[in-house]
């Protein structure tokens, strides 16, 4: 059989995914291959092709079209500075990836092919999306992530297998309102209704096992704050009942602290108790995804309040302490400990 040009191989292709969203209840490879008088070897083929551009999904043994409206950008024109916002945004957003993301990598290669400056930007940007394509691929994520992002933009429910962090795996059907990434644990987040406890719920990527575009259409109830949800959260748990944090920074690191703006709630000025340190206090949601930042400080950074919180951070420092082979011995009642003096008791 000869060779099919490229350009009569595209409009083949274009008329499988044409005839699916004339049949919108979905065809069978079989049902297809007999309208289109293709082989149903070459309609696999097709409709993988077309899986992976995103334009179809397969539900049993029936293949569904997508309501797919190509996005295209109109032309525009960017100073050298604003073009290396895009590369700075490019940079930030490969540095949070630690798996391979072909959505991305061709997302940021189209960019820097379309963005030509004498600033070189765009090679940089296409620096950037090799960069993100050395990250391993284990196969599942691509699948997952292409599969949320459907889900989101055409509004379609998902039905998951989710693996929490505790916990046996279940199963439910998710309809993503949001979707945000985190620096904690280069990760991304979504935050939807789920249908097993029937209420919202937020779910990070990585441990989505397995996700299907259903038929059932959903749409973001009007009282859902998007962005706002996350007011008052660290990173990504949220929650209207808010946790003061107090904490004290030493003067080695009290100029790197006040740099940044680390919450919109924060407040922060010198320590009445000791000279020369930072006190900093912020209101959260939750601190659990707090706990690395006020980790990483080290020595540097100890917990005023609340109680519970410093009392966690004081057993870490103790079984850090004899982790190390330094004994850290109980005191008689109305002496302070090591540990305490290490605190600011």
């Amino acid at each position: 059989m000869p060779k099919v040009s490229e350009a009569t191989r595209e409009g083949r292709k274009e008329r499988v995914f044409l005839c699916l969203r004339r049949n919108s209840l979905g065809l069978t490879e079989n049902e297809l291959a007999d309208e289109i008088h293709f082989e149903r070897r070459t309609i696999n083929n097709y409709l993988r092709e077309l899986e992976v551009e995103g334009k179809v999904y397969k539900e049993g043994t029936l293949w569904v079209a997508l309501p797919y409206d190509r996005a295209e950008l109109r032309r525009f024109q960017l100073t050298p500075e604003e073009a290396m916002t895009l590369y700075l945004a490019t940079r930030l957003f490969v540095k949070q990836h630690d798996k391979r993301n072909e959505p991305a990598e061709m997302a940021l290669l189209k960019l820097a092919a379309a963005l030509t400056t004498q600033a070189g930007v765009g090679q940089e940007i296409h620096q950037a999306a090799q960069d993100l394509a050395q990250r391993p691929d284990d196969g599942r994520y691509n699948q997952v992530f292409r599969t949320v992002m459907q889900g989101y933009i055409y509004r379609r429910v998902l039905h998951v297998t989710y693996m929490p962090a505790r916990g046996q795996a279940f199963e439910t059907d998710f309809a993503p309102y949001l979707l945000e990434p985190s620096a904690i644990g280069f990760t991304t987040y979504a935050i939807g209704h789920s249908s097993n406890v029937n209420a919202l719920r937020t779910y990070k990527l990585e441990r989505i096992q397995t996700a299907q575009l259903t038929r059932q259409e959903y749409t973001i109830p009007e009282d859902f704050p998007g962005l706002q949800v996350l007011r008052n959260a660290w990173s990504i748990f949220y929650g209207e009942a808010l946790t003061t944090v107090t904490l004290r920074f030493s003067p080695a690191v009290r100029q790197r602290v006040e740099e940044t703006r680390w919450h919109p709630s924060e407040e922060k000025g010198d320590d009445p108790e000791r000279p020369g340190f930072l006190r900093w206090s912020a209101q959260v949601a939750d601190t659990t995804d707090m706990l690395p930042w006020i980790k990483g400080w080290g020595s540097h950074c100890v917990v005023l309040a609340p109680q519970e919180l410093r009392e966690m951070l004081m057993g870490e420092a103790k079984a850090l302490a004899e982790g190390y082979g330094w004994s850290v011995s109980s005191q008689p009642a109305g002496q302070s400990s090591t540990l305490d003096d290490f605190f600011g008791g």
